[in-house]
């Protein structure tokens, strides 16, 4: 017998919810094939059968699972299969239990289920509850649902809750679940600092006209294009305050198009010509839309641009993502008067652009001198023309 581990498929997920299973409880599978869907924050992902084997699935379709953990087992033979099940017991009942009691006999739990039950301190004469035979990974996880739930109506009894008894209690999606684990993550563990810098876009706006790109990919290709002057921007934090520095410019830019907030990577930014940056982008969007990224559109990302830049958003502050150490911000563009030599008032295109950064890898004066060279590229119409080019 083999259990049928879910991979890590990325680092900032605990987890993932196993959409659907592609082969029936019981069925014969051949290795690498394909036995299940699962969704983490980010992506649509296929787990795939690591050998042949009689499929035993142990957690029900729409379960959250943890990464690391068995949602199946792989059996030699039926015959082996229906002596795991002939054979399963409760194996950490405390004393007393496994025998009949008057709500009837112990219920028989998968090894999923199981560890569940003991890391949340479910006991038996809850199990019972469930009038199930066997009870599977989904089924405590239910009755682990509805605890919090009791504890939340209980609450609201007592007079805690600001609302009345009556009250429409909500729970979070799977997919929000996840990003509140990493944003909790991310406050607990990183002390971010914020700079952020005025860009005058009265050269970038002049060249609109015969430029086939906008100011996203060209940000993109600014950002990129200090890699080698900022590295530490680029690194990935690891134990003992130690950083890795990435060997290309791999720009993560979000992309939310009202299914979820999605941080895609355009690939080695700094060397590509920026039509295929844009060409990427709208993929991205597309993907976005249809909800059918692939993993591998978020790997080896370097540093994060966050696209603020909705109709008078001024300035944004987003989470700095464990492992990385600086998340980039455009926000929106806007008018603003300035003077001229002599004095006198006129109007200019400005945006903001900001960086929220690891207080511990990076300081302040590190993020000014990236602004700062940024800023540079994005108003000058010959660093736009290189960038460009």
């Amino acid at each position: 017998m083999r259990e049928l581990l879910l991979p890590k498929f990325n680092n900032n997920d605990e987890g993932c919810v196993l959409v659907g299973w592609t082969v029936d409880d019981g069925s014969a599978v051949s290795a690498d094939a394909v036995v299940a869907e699962v969704e983490t924050a980010k992506a649509l992902e296929e787990l795939v059968a690591d050998a042949d084997g009689i499929l035993h699935r142990l957690v029900d379709a729409g379960a959250h699972c943890a990464f690391g953990r068995p949602v199946g087992l792989l059996f030699d033979s039926r015959r082996e299969r229906d002596d795991y099940l002939a054979a399963a017991v409760v194996t950490t009942a405390p004393e007393g239990e496994g025998e009949d009691h008057d709500g009837g006999p112990d219920p028989i739990l998968s090894d999923a289920a199981r560890t569940l039950a003991q890391d949340h301190g479910v006991r038996t004469e809850q199990l019972r509850t469930l009038g199930k035979r066997v009870v599977k990974a989904s089924d405590v996880q239910r009755l682990i649902d509805q605890g919090l739930m009791d504890r939340g109506t209980a609450s609201v009894a007592a007079g805690e809750s600001a609302a009345s008894a009556d009250a429409v209690v909500v729970s979070l999606s799977p997919r929000q679940r996840a990003v509140a684990a990493v944003v909790s993550e991310a406050h607990r563990t990183i002390p971010a600092a914020f700079a952020a810098i005025t860009v005058d876009l009265t050269a970038f706006r002049a060249t609109r006209g015969r430029a086939p790109y906008g100011l996203v990919e060209l940000l993109v290709k600014a950002i990129a294009a200090r890699h080698a002057d900022f590295p530490l921007f680029f690194a990935t934090s690891g134990a003992d305050h130690t950083l890795t520095l990435a060997s290309a410019a791999n720009v993560g830019v979000t992309v939310d198009v009202g299914t979820g907030l999605f941080i895609p990577v355009l690939k080695d930014a700094a060397r590509r010509p920026i039509g295929d940056l844009t060409d990427d982008l709208m993929d991205f969007r597309v993907s976005a839309l249809r909800q059918n990224f692939r993993e591998d559109a978020f790997a080896d990302e370097a540093i994060t641009l966050s696209l603020h830049n909705d109709p008078d958003i001024i300035l944004a502050a987003p989470i700095v993502h464990p492992g990385r150490t600086c998340v980039v911000t455009l926000c929106a563009e806007r008018s603003e008067v300035a003077l001229t030599e002599d004095g006198k008032p006129f109007a200019r295109p400005v945006t903001t652009v900001a960086a929220t950064y690891d207080h511990r890898y990076l300081n302040g004066r590190d993020a000014v001198g990236f602004l700062t060279a940024v800023k540079q590229d994005l108003e000058t119409a010959d660093a736009i023309a290189r960038l460009a080019g």
